[in-house]
């Protein structure tokens, strides 16, 4: 749920108006269009508008757009506010305050909790939450700076809140900082610099595990039940993907026409999954980590082209598929695996 909310409030936002001129064409337009990984389409010469407000030419100066910042800062605080919710529910419910511990947890070791896999999950919601922010923000009157820097940094902040509170719950993790304080950081540079966004992509591929599956059935194998809403932390079930849009390489285009049309099609990148530490496995279950060299379609580009003439339809496709990569797409081509030496630990 947390996570749908965050992507729909992403795509609902148009990007920024200073990255609409972009110097390509699409076929059988004559129009310009947006580059590539942002709004693939024939260029707009208006923003999409709510009802209650007129169209905004994106020509217009930073002044002459609409100032609701205020609102924005509130919409936010919604925002978040629904976020806490949730993980009181998945996380803090029932837990016993034993007052404040501070523990590193093992970042990647094969005898952590959760594989490493935690971590890539906390650099993930980072980015997509400060993405998210600064889309809101942007689109009620802030710079385009200023509010990728504030929408990171509320959501950094937004982390830092929640490892405390784990501090107290379970134990504040220093390394669970460092990965929220990257994944802040990666969305932020995304936000101020559309070529770097055109460039790389952090998504996340997921399908519910057995192990999550089986909580909604009242089957668990450690020593106590988990959470069904927690679905964040079934990470037998995620796999992070760190990905380059080949199409969006210099000099692709001016290789041979069948060639340079194949690449822009085509994703390469690292991903990173853990399989059988979190949700508790069943006995005898042996713990794998993998990394890969892996390789993808470009599905963002493709859902691009074919919603071309379904504006609202492609902006949800394109920010969704910004994020998130449909399971089992990635196609290992190079990898390394490796086993827990025993049972990994579970979270008290």
């Amino acid at each position: 749920m947390i996570v749908a909310t965050l992507i729909g409030t992403l795509v609902t936002a148009p990007p920024a108006v200073r990255w609409a001129a972009a110097d390509c064409t699409l076929a059988g337009s004559s129009e310009p269009c947006r580059t590539p990984w942002l709004d693939q389409g024939a260029e707009l010469r208006v923003l999409e508008a709510s009802p209650r407000r007129e169209p905004v030419d994106v020509s217009a100066p930073d002044a002459a757009r609409p100032d609701h910042r205020v609102r924005s800062l509130v919409i936010v605080g919604g925002l978040y506010a629904g976020f806490m919710t949730w993980a009181h529910f998945a996380w803090y419910r029932g837990r016993i305050d034993h007052g404040f511990e501070i523990g590193e947890d093992g970042y990647f070791g094969k005898d952590t909790y959760a594989g490493g896999a935690d971590k890539l999950g906390h650099a993930w919601a980072n980015m997509v939450l400060g993405r998210a922010s600064s889309r809101v923000l942007r689109r009620e009157g802030w710079g385009e700076t200023s509010a990728a820097v504030l929408g990171g940094s509320l959501a950094w902040t937004l982390f830092l809140f929640v490892e405390i509170k784990d501090g107290y719950a379970y134990r504040f993790s220093p390394g669970d900082m460092w990965f929220n304080t990257a994944g802040a950081v990666l969305g932020t540079l995304q936000e101020i610099y559309p070529r770097l966004d055109e460039l790389v992509d952090f998504r996340v591929a997921y399908a519910p595990s057995d192990e999550y599956l089986g909580l909604w059935r009242g089957e668990y194998h450690g020593s106590k039940k988990g959470n069904s809403l927690n679905i964040a932390e079934d990470y037998s079930g995620q796999t992070y993907y760190l990905a380059l849009h080949l199409g969006a390489v210099p000099g692709v285009d001016r290789a041979p026409r069948p060639v340079a049309t194949a690449l822009s099609y085509l994703d390469v990148g690292l991903a990173f999954e853990s399989r059988k530490y979190k949700p508790d496995a069943p006995p005898g279950s042996m713990a794998t980590q993998e990394l890969f060299l892996g390789v993808t379609l470009d599905l963002q580009k493709l859902s691009d082209r074919a919603l071309r003439s379904h504006r609202t339809s492609r902006k949800i496709a394109h920010g969704v598929l910004e994020v998130m990569s449909p399971p089992y797409t990635i196609v290992p081509v190079v990898s390394q695996m490796r086993y827990a030496d025993g049972p990994p630990p579970q979270q008290d």
